[in-house]
């Protein structure tokens, strides 16, 4: 299963999101900062340039996600919708697996325990679903406003996303009697594959650090997936056949940030 996300940056890029769409060829795409109009578009032009049929997957008190999928996609149920992201479950015979797009709130506006608060209940959330519904397997993909080394991602009262595939071991880490299970990030391992622009979003903070690129859109799994997931397909997105999405100098220029897509076995 191919997934796809991208923060559109509030712009009307339906002719781009059609054809990254149909060329990536993936089955889910959930795109922020996206309205609707743009999203149904894409969908009308996927029918009729490419003979592809999505569908518009509503996400009712998320309105900061917009998520179509391929017509084909069956089984999906709507789980805890919050401003700041949306969980659904996929099911198919004898396979259960918790999807989750996110935007989180932005540095630009929010400390960084703000967004841990955020990510903390987040984290709460899907630990809640995968208890109610005796699911193991979760995947968590979007927006997060943070990079894979900062707080609010890698602390106990965050995401509790590791670096370490050691966790596949021991999935479950306790603190002061409270426990909870680790997320894996695979976006450390693009560190080197893109080393000299190691990001999806350019931006300085003057005053507060040095660091230029920045992985704000992730994709993170729950141990038990990582031998189902394809970590060769983890990509960011520069162009397809007709849009560049970055300017000479490799900065994104169709939005602030570039599209990003994996592939998990379900």
């Amino acid at each position: 299963m191919k997934i796809l996300f991208w923060n559109t940056q509030k712009k009307p890029l339906a002719s781009e999101i059609t054809e990254l769409i149909a060329e990536e060829d993936c089955d889910i795409a959930a795109f922020c900062e996206t309205d609707e109009k743009t999203v149904v578009d894409a969908i009308g032009a996927l029918e009729i340039q490419h003979n592809r049929t999505y569908l518009f997957q509503t996400t009712p008190g998320c309105d900061r996600i917009k998520v179509i999928l391929k017509k084909e996609i069956n089984g999906i149920t709507l789980l805890n919708q919050h401003k700041y992201f949306s969980l659904m479950k996929l099911t198919k015979p004898g396979k259960e697996l918790i999807i989750g797009f996110v935007h989180l709130p932005s540095k630009m506006h929010h400390s960084l325990d703000e967004i841990r608060r955020a990510s903390e209940l987040l984290n709460c959330q899907i630990q809640e679903e995968e208890a109610a519904h005796g699911i193991n397997d979760s995947l968590i993909m979007g927006d997060f406003n943070v990079d894979p080394f900062e707080m609010p991602m890698i602390s106990f009262t965050g995401m509790s996303a590791t670096n370490s595939i050691d966790c596949m071991n021991k999935d479950v880490i306790t603190r002061a009697e409270e426990s909870k299970r680790l997320f894996y990030n695979p976006m450390w391992s693009l560190y080197s594959s893109h080393s000299e622009r190691p990001g999806s979003h350019k931006f300085r903070r003057f005053g507060e650090d040095v660091i230029n690129w920045h992985f704000l859109d992730q994709v993170i799994i729950r141990p038990s997936l990582i031998n189902k997931f394809d970590f060769k397909a983890l990509k960011l997105i520069f162009n397809t056949t007709s849009f560049m999405f970055t300017n000479r100098n490799g900065r994104p220029v169709a939005s602030d940030h570039l599209p990003i897509s994996c592939e998990v076995e379900f």
